[in-house]
């Protein structure tokens, strides 16, 4: 680790460690994500409930309704236009992805995250892809609930995104070296990963994904939700926002050598998928 890593990291571990609910400085949105993470739940809150929260951020009303006419969720094209029609279509669990995701957007368009927002808009744009693919490997090629693996997808990369709005209100300077930066947030990403989205209230299971992603457990179909975050962080872009593409592309080859993935599958998955990875892509990120 050079001196500019370590001090990146010695400036940013105290705010790793310590997470409290109350003290986390996010977008007003994540006060309209909380309420429908609880509403989610809530076994007492209907449709009709639900369908009144998400009425509150018109923003979120549309990425449910995009949601719901997604490939993925409506293979017939019938439109549909109706709020609640929208909700029951999507279902409750999806909807709290999408809050999340419509909070990490807010995010990155944030005042504190001008000074980086091309490194936040990379973070942003990874996170869709990996919650995308998520979805369509734990709903194709596993038993898992497609839903929990696309919250997970949203939510992986939080820690980072969190740290670095950190960095660029608190320590500006670390901004001058962004690779340092970069690396400072790989080393705290799982501690302040599993803080923050435990002081958010993630059920244990998100975190616990989360937390093990960069393992993979070596059963195909995966067993694990981790072993799904896994494949969809080893299919996606590029893990980190200055990995050289050519490199990372040759270095996937060997580890899904190593794992013993036959990539042809994967790569055929991915192909026969596209529509359905692409439609879910867009309604997290329109």
């Amino acid at each position: 680790m050079t001196p500019a890593v370590q001090a990146a990291v010695d400036a940013l571990t105290p705010y790793a460690q310590s997470m409290e609910a109350e003290e986390l400085n996010f977008a007003t949105s994540a006060d309209v994500s909380l309420r429908v993470m609880k509403a989610v739940d809530n076994p007492d809150v209907g449709i009709e409930d639900l369908a009144r929260i998400v009425t509150a951020e018109p923003l979120l009303s549309a990425k449910v309704v995009r949601m719901a006419n997604s490939v993925a969720l409506n293979p017939s094209g019938r439109n549909i236009s109706d709020l609640k029609q929208a909700v029951m279509r999507v279902g409750t669990a999806p909807i709290r992805s999408l809050a999340m995701a419509l909070t990490l957007d807010q995010l990155r368009h944030s005042q504190r995250l001008a000074p980086c927002r091309q490194l936040a808009n990379r973070l942003w744009e990874r996170s869709i892809h990996v919650a995308a693919l998520s979805y369509v490997v734990a709903r194709r090629l596993s038993s898992l609930a497609a839903d929990d693996a696309m919250l997970a997808g949203i939510v992986h990369d939080l820690g980072r995104f969190y740290l670095l709005g950190i960095a660029a209100d608190k320590f500006p300077e670390l901004l001058n070296d962004q690779p340092s930066l970069i690396e400072a947030l790989d080393a705290l990403d799982i501690e302040a990963g599993s803080k923050l989205l435990g002081a958010l209230g993630m059920p244990e299971s998100i975190i616990a994904a989360v937390a093990g992603r960069n393992s993979f457990g070596g059963s195909m179909p995966p067993e694990k939700l981790s072993d799904v975050l896994f494949l969809a962080c080893w299919l996606a872009p590029p893990a980190n926002p200055f990995e050289d593409a050519e490199a990372r592309a040759g270095a996937r080859a060997q580890e899904g050598a190593a794992l013993g993935l036959d990539r042809q599958t994967i790569a055929d998955f991915v192909s026969a998928s596209g529509d359905e990875i692409y439609s879910i892509a867009l309604a997290l990120e329109a």
